[in-house]
């Protein structure tokens, strides 16, 4: 108010001294024509001319003086601006009466700025809500695609395993006679093996008015139990230990042959030709290998003295493979562990009952709390036919 006050003022002599500027130049113009004639000005004019030369000095001086007093109102009341509630509050005549005496307490209005809030919760300003929900990267399920899918009704697998093959082909022959003589016999044992059907599940609970309120809520836990339940059934095929409840897996104990070809010096690009070979040697053509995610990068960056990549291209990469057979990098095998498989003719996988996602108000006290049960299940088995299909070691 004061700065304004100011203003006013200054305007008001700025426009006296204009008054003043216009008068006294009517007054030199006059002098100038009296000196023209008479070579010298009136008394007269000499007088209002000293009075207005006079009266111009001081009420330019005014003007000045305004001019600063106006300019360090504005600095004042900009410093004042920043200054702390603690700082405005010391230097208030209140606090100075109470520090002298004269008063038993101070008090001090603070005028609160306008400011948003920052973070969570602005009262001013609206954030801005992205649509969907960000979750953890899936880990690439494969091990369900590279072994045989079959179809069962009932909730145990038998087969029929052949046990012992006694093989005694030969000629015909009983010395000295090539006829009516006794053929050679063979000899085949069996053994009836069976897989039970298991059931891996898991669910979550919700409340209704969740699924309510945030529709694609419900269609994002069915995708995460079914992705959840999908890694379970990866790991159950490959480590399920078939007790509990528990698929039997191919790396359980007695599912598969160990490792038994490898050589001092061996690198794991050997370890893995040798194990190759042992497979053929039991009659089978081994289509997979499995090793975990940091083995299989570690052969991918083998190079040379030259420093040449040995085994990949990084500039046009073909899909994984090691000598002609697919390879599965997965974390559901350790690190330093790998297996090499016939697939196709060692196991097989049976669905009793595909994984499904289903819904329930009607579990346990749910009705009386409006909660809902989402529940992932799927019903399945695996056969082992041939343990010597699947060779398995450490690097």
């Amino acid at each position: 108010m004061e700065n304004i006050n100011e203003i006013k003022a200054l305007a008001e002599v700025q426009s006296t001294l204009l008054e003043k500027h216009k008068e006294l130049k009517s007054w030199v113009e006059k002098a100038s024509g009296e000196m023209q004639v008479a070579n010298s000005a009136s008394v007269e004019t000499k007088a209002a001319l000293e009075k207005l030369a006079d009266q111009s000095a001081s009420l330019t001086e005014k003007c000045l003086e305004i001019e600063r007093r106006v300019s360090e109102g504005f600095e004042t009341s900009q410093k004042a601006k920043h200054e702390t509630a603690g700082e405005i509050f010391v230097k208030s005549d209140s606090f100075k009466e109470m520090v002298a005496g004269r008063s038993k307490f101070a008090r001090v209005e603070i005028k609160t700025a306008i400011v948003n809030a920052t973070g969570q919760n602005q009262p001013l300003v609206a954030s801005d809500r992205m649509v969907g929900i960000i979750n953890n990267p899936n880990r690439v399920l494969t091990i369900r695609d590279v072994l045989p899918v079959g179809r069962t009704n009932s909730n145990l697998i038998e087969f029929t395993k052949e046990n012992v093959f006694t093989n005694s082909a030969g000629p015909q022959y009983n010395s000295p006679s090539f006829e009516n003589v006794t053929k050679p016999e063979s000899g085949i044992t069996f053994t009836l093996a069976s897989a039970a059907v298991v059931t891996l599940a898991h669910f979550i609970p919700v409340s209704r008015q969740v699924l309510e309120d945030a529709p694609q809520l419900e269609s994002y836990v069915n995708g995460r139990l079914s992705y959840g339940l999908k890694l379970e059934e990866e790991d159950q095929l490959l480590n399920g230990n078939g007790a509990s409840g528990n698929i039997s897996g191919i790396l359980n104990s007695g599912n598969f042959v160990a490792y038994n070809r490898a050589r001092t010096g061996d690198t794991k690009l050997d370890a893995l030709r040798r194990a190759v070979t042992q497979a053929q040697l039991s009659e089978f053509t081994a289509d997979t290998i499995v090793m975990n995610p940091a083995d299989w990068e570690e052969i991918e960056l083998l190079k040379t003295t030259t420093s040449e990549y040995v085994w990949s291209n990084p500039v046009a990469m073909a899909g994984p493979q090691i000598w002609g057979k697919t390879v599965i990098p997965t974390n559901s095998i350790s690190a330093g562990t790998f297996l090499v498989a016939a697939m196709s003719m060692g196991a097989q996988l049976w669905d009793r009952q595909d994984a499904n996602v289903q819904i329930s108000y009607e579990d346990g006290n749910n009705f009386t709390k409006n909660m809902a049960t989402l529940r992932c299940e799927e019903r399945l088995a695996l056969t082992i036919y041939r343990p010597s299909a699947f060779v398995s070691g450490s690097f």
